[in-house]
């Protein structure tokens, strides 16, 4: 047995990437629980709210607000065009510009009372601190990873 101080433990215990990876997802688990009867999940979600507050607007600004990679953003994206909620139109010059559709933001409309709940019981479950400080936190690191 590893005593308390081992590497081993300090890892385990005081990791900052694993524990965010924890509380994401438990997050992503009461989100996706309420939209799953809009059959959307919260990280296409985020990515259509993106789109359709910004949009038309190239997939690299959708990328770089959302911190995804373009693996990562073509997976969400691919269920948004199948699904009709987001549409793909030629760009500036090679790229494609993102625009949310009006089925899309029906959908956004709809599905937010569920939001509202997902909200709430995430604020209930990590309490107001912890939810303020994630806020804060994200706010903070986008601002010193702009650009």
């Amino acid at each position: 047995m590893e005593n308390a101080d081992s590497p081993e433990r300090r890892i385990e215990g005081e990791c900052f990437a694993g524990r965010v990876r924890i509380l994401s997802r438990v997050a992503t688990r009461i989100y996706d629980d309420v939209l799953r009867p809009h059959g959307v999940r919260v990280s296409q979600m985020n990515v259509l709210a993106a789109v359709a507050a910004r949009g038309p607007v190239p997939a690299s600004e959708i990328c770089r607000r959302l911190r995804l990679d373009k693996s990562t953003l073509s997976r969400d994206l691919d269920r948004l065009l199948e699904r009709g909620w987001v549409r793909s139109t030629q760009g500036a010059g090679r790229a494609r510009d993102l625009e949310a559709t009006d089925g899309g933001r029906a959908l956004i409309r709809a599905v937010l009372p569920a939001w509202d709940v997902a909200q709430e019981r995430a604020r209930r479950v990590l309490g107001a601190a912890v939810t303020g400080g994630i806020l804060e936190a994200v706010n903070a690191l986008g601002e010193a990873c702009a650009g």
